[in-house]
């Protein structure tokens, strides 16, 4: 975890096209011992060990991190050291926030 968590993001963030395209690139790491104390009383825990949460203008500019020559070159050979890439999953989305600071957080939305 200690690759993944220091010197991957310097591998990473050295990468152009990430300079150019990625807004915002986040680590969680799963806490092992709370994990373990939720599943020995019942809770379904998943087994990895964190993901990774990047943030882009459009679908187009992630795409396009992701078939960068330089990205394939010099950050799939790291990400190979500590990242099982054939068991690797995406989930698209965004996030939509319901509770903030104590209180109930409520936007309001276009009428459009």
């Amino acid at each position: 975890m200690s690759s993944w968590s220091n010197s991957h993001p310097k591998i990473w963030l050295s990468i152009k096209i990430v300079q150019e395209k990625v807004l915002k690139y986040s680590q969680f790491h799963v806490d092992h011992a709370t994990s373990s104390a939720l599943r020995a009383h019942g809770l379904p825990i998943v087994e990895y060990d964190g993901g990774v949460n990047i943030w882009a203008a459009t679908t187009e500019d992630l795409t396009s991190v992701f078939q960068d020559e330089e990205y394939k070159r010099v950050v799939i050979p790291d990400e190979e050291s500590f990242l099982k890439r054939s068991e690797a999953v995406m989930m698209i989305g965004y996030d939509e926030d319901k509770w903030v600071d104590g209180k109930v957080y409520e936007v309001e939305k276009s009428k459009g």
